[in-house]
């Protein structure tokens, strides 16, 4: 898998968080998206989207088995994902958590989606 169709899987990942949390919130949020890192040399640092993927992509045949994904916050242009990548050790492709739809990326329920946008009228 090449960086860039690791970027397109990693977009639909983070879409598909965007949808868990819009059912959540009963309304759409922004689809502009940071990235609340935890492991990959991160400890909670709120980044891009480009420098996860500089952070999480390792290798066209070298991959984290899991990173669990998770909407929490809303802000008035953005949305914020919570990232986790597991101690697992890294390796192929058919080893990460779900090889056959978004690879190693997991969604995961978050307890609360704090909604942060600022009210409009």
């Amino acid at each position: 898998m090449t960086r860039a169709d690791f970027r397109t899987l990693f977009l639909r990942a983070l879409n598909a968080a965007a949808d868990s949390a819009e059912a959540k919130l009963a309304e759409p949020v922004p689809r502009l998206f940071r990235v609340e890192l935890h492991g990959a040399g991160c400890a909670g640092s709120i980044i891009s989207v480009d420098e996860a993927i500089n952070r999480l992509y390792l290798a066209d045949d070298r991959f984290f088995r899991i990173v669990d994904l998770a909407v929490t916050q809303v802000l008035s242009d953005e949305t914020v994902v919570f990232a986790r990548v597991s101690g697992h050790a890294p390796g192929p492709f058919a080893n990460t958590y779900d090889p056959s739809d978004l690879g190693p990326f997991k969604q995961i329920a978050a307890e609360h989606v704090i909604d942060r946008r600022v009210p409009t009228g």
